[in-house]
């Protein structure tokens, strides 16, 4: 019983640790953090207060991005006792509005608002794919820089292009 009430209490202080300060639905103000919200199979906790560890098919869910990895480490400031910075490792997926970041390792850092990805690093879009060996996701300012980079963007063929045209020249004339 002690040992399922304290398995319990450690699920809830770590959620109260990763929530922080909620503002309204829909609406950020200034200064104020979204909860983060960690799902995984396993956690372990060291020093309770300073890293907890997740593992096995672990989602991380923070306003508008959702991230996937194999595990995930939350590393808190000793200070505040908030979210310093998150590390996941492995199978690393990050979603936000359309657009699929891919790596090997992530880390987030609380209080830039910035996700470093490192380790076969890609964002792709569509079917446009950008890759480096690091990429930078700034989240509050919407924004990225790759080092080291690669691009593929893919572009209509020459006949493609054509058959929509005519194709769009057919249909303006048939409503005519």
């Amino acid at each position: 019983m002690l040992k399922r009430f304290f398995r319990n209490s450690l699920v809830t202080a770590v959620s109260l640790f990763l929530a922080g300060a909620a503002s309204v639905p829909g609406k950020r103000e200034e200064g104020k953090r979204e909860p983060v919200v960690i799902t995984s199979r396993h956690m372990m906790a060291d020093k309770l207060g300073d890293k907890v560890t997740f593992s096995d098919d672990v989602t991380l869910k923070k306003e508008d991005i959702t991230l996937y990895s194999d595990s995930l480490i939350v590393f808190y400031d000793a200070r505040s006792k908030g979210v310093k910075e998150i590390e996941a490792l492995g199978n690393v997926v990050v979603r936000r509005e359309g657009r699929v970041a891919t790596a090997n390792r992530a880390i987030y850092y609380s209080r830039e608002e910035k996700i470093v990805l490192t380790g076969d690093a890609r964002i792709l879009e569509n079917e446009n794919q950008l890759g480096g060996d690091r990429i930078t996701l700034f989240v509050r300012d919407d924004r990225s820089i790759v080092e080291g980079g690669r691009v593929l963007f893919y572009q209509d063929k020459p006949e493609e292009r054509r058959q929509r045209f005519d194709s769009k020249q057919d249909k303006a004339e048939e409503r005519k």
